[in-house]
């Protein structure tokens, strides 16, 4: 990924803070269609309680991506990777954190909504990878441009829910010595990592 990136954020500590990020990129690799990503995101936080020992913070974020080209299969050129023409997200995050002398807990949550839109994608986005596979297939007829025609991964359009939860606790055994556990869970439909430590 070659190319800028502008984050910006604002916290003084009380109560509101905000952030931004945006970022352009050129997508290159090896025997991999050349792409360009473009990312604009954003959120907005408050902290309900803000104490040194305690914080209840809310907020909201939003995500506006887009591709090129839909790289997201597997097949000789493409990458393999999340790239949709066109995606945003509207996500709402709560966190509370709390200390004492011994312990330290924190508890986290967000709920999300996506929308998503891809584009029809060729097999093969890059031609010259499989030219002489085709150079023998032209000897018995069969043209790039026919295959082509009714081989290609087909675009479309999804919406979808996801939601996430992160618990952590820790006790502190001593000056130098701290025991903890925590449970990281994600929910959207077609990705649900979870995670325990």
């Amino acid at each position: 990924a070659n190319g800028a990136a502008l984050g910006l954020s604002w916290d003084q500590g009380n109560a509101n803070g905000v952030w931004a990020d945006i970022s352009h990129h050129q997508l290159k690799g090896k025997n991999v269609a050349d792409n360009t990503r473009s990312r604009l995101m954003a959120g907005y936080y408050r902290r309900l309680i803000n104490t040194p020992h305690e914080r209840l913070t809310v907020g909201v974020n939003t995500m506006l991506w887009r591709y090129q080209k839909d790289l997201s299969e597997y097949t000789l050129g493409h990458g393999g990777y999340y790239s949709p023409q066109q995606y945003a997200s509207l996500s709402l995050p709560v966190s509370y954190a709390r200390r004492t002398v011994n312990w330290s807990y924190i508890l986290e949550g967000s709920v999300s909504v996506s929308a998503s839109r891809t584009g029809d994608m060729s097999y093969y986005p890059e031609q010259g990878l499989i030219a002489d596979p085709w150079q023998d297939l032209a000897s018995q007829n069969v043209s790039y441009a026919d295959f082509i025609a009714g081989n290609s991964f087909k675009g479309g359009s999804s919406r979808g829910v996801g939601y996430s939860i992160t618990g952590l606790v820790e006790r502190r055994l001593n000056d130098y010595w701290v025991l903890g556990t925590g449970l990281d869970w994600r929910y959207s439909e077609d990705y649900s990592p979870s995670r325990a430590m």
